[in-house]
């Protein structure tokens, strides 16, 4: 991985926070007027935009409830000023159908001066969860 200056190494442990399922950590590091974008229409009942860490919160018992991520692997990390775009790979299961799902991701995090984030936007294959997530 390339090496990291100072936001960069932030985000860096919010995935290694977020492997050890330390979601505290992740939302502790959100200002009170974040906004956290995930792709995907209905058929991914965690897609949506949420308001705040509270609502960041929401979102992460809504994912945790439809999927179980076997790994999360960060293979870049890019960061100019205040903005860091990081691009890796995750393997999952949906909870209700047991079916095994894979995707590449890449996430934008946007922080103030206070190196809180603002905004933060996941891109990850939508039809692959939206496939293994629904049932026959």
């Amino acid at each position: 991985m390339e090496t990291l200056v100072h936001l960069g190494q932030k985000v860096n442990q919010m995935y290694d926070a977020f492997n050890r399922r330390d979601l505290k950590f992740i939302t502790d590091c959100l200002s009170t007027d974040c906004i956290w974008e995930v792709m995907g229409g209905a058929d991914v009942p965690f897609s949506g935009i949420y308001h705040g860490p509270n609502d960041v919160q929401n979102f992460f018992g809504k994912m945790g409830e439809a999927v179980d991520f076997t790994d999360l692997t960060c293979e870049h990390i890019l960061e100019n000023g205040n903005i860091v775009i990081a691009s890796g790979n995750f393997n999952a299961v949906a909870r209700n159908t047991n079916k095994r799902f894979s995707s590449f991701w890449c996430m934008t995090w946007e922080f103030n001066d206070d190196e809180q984030v603002v905004h933060f936007r996941d891109s990850f294959d939508t039809a692959a969860c939206a496939r293994a997530l629904r049932e026959k």
